[in-house]
């Protein structure tokens, strides 16, 4: 079994019990905890961080990354100042992200919610330019194909003209020198698994990247979420062959980073929330 119990230490509580997700702790006669069965245990660790004796070990996992709950020192007010103030950057000066911030990022990144603690996602950081060069090209000469294809009769029947007319600008912008993909950014974030859990590593995904987009601001540093990515990597064999990603990695999300070349002085609108109770 995984999970071992000091019962020297243990006071029958009975809290490992309650929080025990998977139902895999159970109580014996004598009031004991004891594992009922190993399978199914997803070693979410609830029951040692809510054992208040240390009581319990998980021979399976880094028992030493168990540390003590520390408060993190902001206040709600604080924390919609870091949501209100966060904009979607698309000016990024060509200074390359600190190997310190990336570091920082991937600490932080680390500790997400997962489903069923699967921890299924995987990261990839492009930096290389001569790659994000490349990438630019491949998304704009994909795209270029896509808006050659939705204005094909009888395509463009079946394509709103507002998405057609959309498409054909961001290659026609690039043409002149416009970075519409990667909007000049050093860094590419690739996201990506090779785990299909039903659809749930695409919301671990997406708690992935708004946790390091939340976190980016705190060290000066811009974030773009990049759809466009996402869509035709999944799409073009080509463009997962650049960022060394085989058929069987499916990309979830991708973050553009780097060091903003502008300041923004005011917070934006957003229209009221539609907001039901039943």
């Amino acid at each position: 079994m995984n999970i071992k119990i000091d019962y020297d230490l243990c006071t029958r509580c009975g809290l490992c019990i309650k929080v025990c997700g998977s139902k895999r702790i159970g109580e014996g006669d004598d009031g004991r905890p004891y594992k009922i069965i190993e399978a199914g245990c997803s070693d979410c660790g609830h029951c040692i961080a809510v054992c208040p004796v240390d009581a319990i070990v998980n021979t399976r996992v880094d028992m030493s990354e168990y540390r003590r709950i520390v408060a993190p020192g902001i206040t709600t007010d604080q924390f919609t100042n870091l949501v209100r103030n966060r904009r979607s950057i698309r000016n990024f000066k060509t200074e390359p992200l600190k190997q310190e911030h990336i570091d920082q990022i991937l600490n932080v990144v680390r500790y997400i919610p997962t489903g069923s603690n699967k921890q299924g996602l995987k990261y990839k950081f492009i930096t290389d330019p001569e790659v994000l060069q490349k990438i630019r090209d491949e998304m704009a000469s994909k795209m270029d194909r896509i808006s050659g294809m939705a204005n094909m009769f009888p395509v463009k029947y079946f394509v709103k003209k507002k998405n057609r007319s959309s498409s054909r600008r961001l290659v026609d912008l690039y043409a002149k020198g416009y970075d519409t993909f990667l909007r000049g950014a050093p860094c590419l974030l690739v996201i990506y698994t090779e785990d299909q859990y039903f659809r749930i590593t695409q919301w671990d995904a997406g708690i992935a990247s708004n946790t390091i987009d939340l976190a980016a601001q705190t060290m000066g540093i811009g974030t773009l979420m990049n759809g466009y990515f996402v869509i035709l990597s999944n799409r073009f064999r080509s463009l997962k062959k650049l960022i060394q990603l085989s058929n069987k990695q499916t990309v979830l999300t991708a973050v553009c980073l780097g060091y903003p070349d502008i300041k923004y002085r005011k917070t934006v609108y957003r229209r009221p929330l539609d907001v039901t109770f039943l």
